[in-house]
């Protein structure tokens, strides 16, 4: 696979909506309102990474016109009523609108209504639907290495995410969200409050086999299902997509940057995505520990670093910095596939080399 390196961009409003065609019983039903967020994915040319000419620092990276436009759109339909620009405005239908309106048929872009729950659609036009549900438990792991912190009984906040396709592209209320709760109960009351590895096929219960075992037991009330997320904590978890798994670890740094002459600061957050089979005996694709400790000399010199200063960062921003990580943590993490890079202002990019099939836009 080769690179491709795509702009993120991120926005929210706020609007009122009535869906008139849900069941009299649902709030839907009634005028209500929400704070939307919406992603968009736009692809960029990659020029060719020459550490050697990274002194001469290049410009930070500009704002694509599709995204001008969307904020454009945005600011139209902010504190507004939906139902004066969208017939029967669900959530698939306020995205299919968007991705009409701006002409980003062949881009990834997303759409949430609650922070649990929302649609996106990929690069080939498919729409997905996801729910995320919470749940508390204890676990520990049985064949980590002795002295391991995760061999000792302790807990987690986990997160399950579920993604299914839309199921009509008429659809004129939010039922797939109704259709994962359905699902989703049976397996909360397992888990919930719950000590993982009592649960059948769950005796050595990693994110990794967390996800599979989530997967299964939805798979036969929800054959179209797509994928599972699960979070263990707010900065780690795993993805599993009946076939491959991939994990991913979050970082935050604490830089400053530098544009049109100004001198100014980020929290980036910095997500490394990596694959990999599961370990026979420990059952994760990499211990989120040691994706740490590799990646920490890296991190320490981007943090509270200028940007401006760091050898090989031939741009001080989120393709640059994404491109930096890809260039030098290779070598170190050889499962790496790709880099989602944020600034906190509503933008970032993400660099994809091996990961694939699973999108940045996606929870």
């Amino acid at each position: 696979m080769t690179d491709s390196l795509s702009h993120l961009y991120f926005s929210s409003f706020q609007a009122a909506r009535r869906l008139a065609r849900a069941p009299a019983r649902e709030p839907e039903a009634r005028l209500h309102g929400h704070g939307f967020q919406l992603a968009l994915s736009l692809p960029s040319p990659l020029v060719p990474y020459d550490v050697e000419q990274a002194d001469e620092k290049t410009t930070l990276s500009p704002i694509h016109p599709s995204a001008e436009r969307w904020h454009t759109q945005i600011a139209e339909w902010d504190h507004q009523s939906l139902n004066d620009f969208v017939a029967h405005p669900s959530d698939l239908r306020i995205l299919q609108t968007f991705v009409k309106t701006l002409d980003v048929s062949g881009h990834e872009m997303a759409l949430s209504s609650m922070p649990d729950r929302g649609v996106r659609k990929d690069e080939q036009g498919n729409y997905f639907a996801w729910r995320s549900y919470r749940f508390e438990s204890a676990h520990q792991l049985p064949n980590v290495p002795p002295g391991h912190k995760c061999g000792r009984l302790h807990g987690h906040g986990f997160q399950a995410v579920i993604h299914i396709p839309v199921t009509h592209a008429e659809q004129e209320w939010n039922s797939d969200y109704h259709q994962l709760d359905l699902a989703w109960a049976p397996l909360y009351a397992q888990l919930h409050h719950h000590y993982l590895n009592d649960i059948p096929g769950l005796p050595n219960p990693t994110s990794e086999w967390l996800a599979v075992w989530i997967w299964d037991q939805l798979k036969e009330v929800l054959p179209a299902l797509s994928w599972i997320t699960v979070f263990e904590t707010a900065s780690c978890g795993g993805h599993y997509d009946g076939m491959k798994h991939r994990i991913w670890k979050d970082f935050s740094i604490d830089s400053a940057t530098e544009e049109a002459g100004m001198t100014f600061g980020h929290t980036w957050t910095l997500r490394l995505n990596l694959q990999g089979q599961l370990h026979p005996t420990f059952g994760w694709a990499m211990d989120f520990a040691d994706v740490k400790r590799e990646f920490e000399p890296l991190f320490r010199s981007l943090d509270h670093q200028p940007l401006k200063e760091v050898v090989g960062l031939v741009s001080p921003d989120s393709a640059g910095l994404a491109r930096w990580i890809r260039h030098h943590a290779h070598l170190v993490l050889p499962q790496l596939g790709r880099v989602d890079v944020l600034d906190g202002c509503g933008s970032g990019a993400s660099l994809d080399w091996g990961a694939g099939g699973i999108q940045v836009l996606a929870p």
